[in-house]
């Protein structure tokens, strides 16, 4: 689940927030310890990591369909077990019957707990660090990182790129300078966010060109989507202080074949997207298996077709 640094910064101010928690928990249980006090729902409660703030934030993590789950899981296990081992060890010792092993079990479970939240935290600082600054959208690294294995775990559905590069970005810059240029990608970008589905991904690869990650069935399909997203971009006005523009984008789109690397695929949809551009920009090329190079357009009744 690609996320906006944002939403990171709260999940990573959440897991700070919950490691002073339990220091707090833990000087409470001494306190208890002392006062012989074994009341404490928050403590000694057959639900403590539940009533444990930490661990009502836990149960409201969306789950499904994230990859952040396993992190997730780890720390939530952790979480109640070092509740559950803490609430026995309190107990065992106002009793006086605690042994060694109740204050191994303990250390241990602490140590497992404040480990998976490092380890998610590490997971979301990677993330994080490899996103685009500009636009907010992950960037290069990320994607050559990640698509090895997003290609694999495409199927049975079919993995296609959609390489998009936004027509005479130049003569932005240099017409209405380059803080309006850094507008148009921000806005462009931000538009994606909003416009690609839940099968596809948006990616920052460079300078004005953005890469999608399609996951569809056919190459119908795929072509559908490059060809709407094509239209949006050039049916949406960019507003900048002094008023709006309009872009158009040119973009190549080819399939990923099992096993092959990112830098072979990308170089299909940029001969693809090359010549869109030698043909008059403003468009969407196709490459099939063959290389062979098509247009994409749509007749009157939004039939899909390729021409040569």
């Amino acid at each position: 689940m690609i996320r906006k640094t944002t939403e990171i910064d709260a999940v990573l101010l959440e897991l700070n927030k919950s490691v002073d928690a339990h220091y707090k928990w833990l000087v409470k249980m001494f306190r208890c310890v002392v006062s012989s006090d074994v009341t404490q729902p928050d403590i000694m409660g057959d639900n403590a990591h539940f009533v444990c703030q930490f661990g009502q934030w836990l149960n409201h993590q969306p789950v499904e369909g994230n990859e952040d789950a396993s992190y997730l899981s780890k720390i939530n296990t952790a979480h109640e077990k070092m509740h559950v081992l803490g609430k026995e060890l309190l107990a065992a010792i106002v009793d006086n019957r605690s042994q060694a092993w109740h204050f191994d079990s303990f250390q241990d479970a602490l140590l497992e707990f404040t480990s998976s939240v490092m380890d998610y935290k590490l997971y979301l600082l990677n993330i994080r660090s490899n996103i685009d600054i500009l636009t907010g959208l992950p960037g290069r690294r990320m994607l050559d990182e990640s698509f090895d294995q997003q290609l694999r775990e495409a199927e049975p559905l079919n993995l296609y790129i959609l390489l998009l590069d936004i027509d005479r970005f130049k003569y932005v810059n240099d017409t209405y300078g380059h803080l309006v240029g850094d507008v148009v990608l921000r806005n462009l970008a931000s538009n994606l966010l909003a416009w690609t589905r839940h099968d596809e991904v948006a990616y920052r690869y460079g300078g004005e060109e953005f890469i999608i990650l399609i996951r569809t069935k056919t190459d119908d399909q795929a072509c559908r989507a490059g060809l709407r997203l094509c239209h949006l971009i050039g049916r949406k006005k960019i507003p900048y202080p002094d008023g709006e523009l309009n872009i158009t984008v040119t973009a190549g789109i080819t399939r990923a074949q099992p096993g092959e690397t990112l830098d072979v695929v990308i170089g299909r949809a940029d001969r693809a997207m090359y010549e869109g551009k030698q043909t008059g920009r403003n468009r969407c090329m196709f490459m099939d298996e063959q290389q062979k190079i098509t247009l994409i357009e749509t007749n009157d009744q939004m039939t899909l077709r390729v021409r040569a």
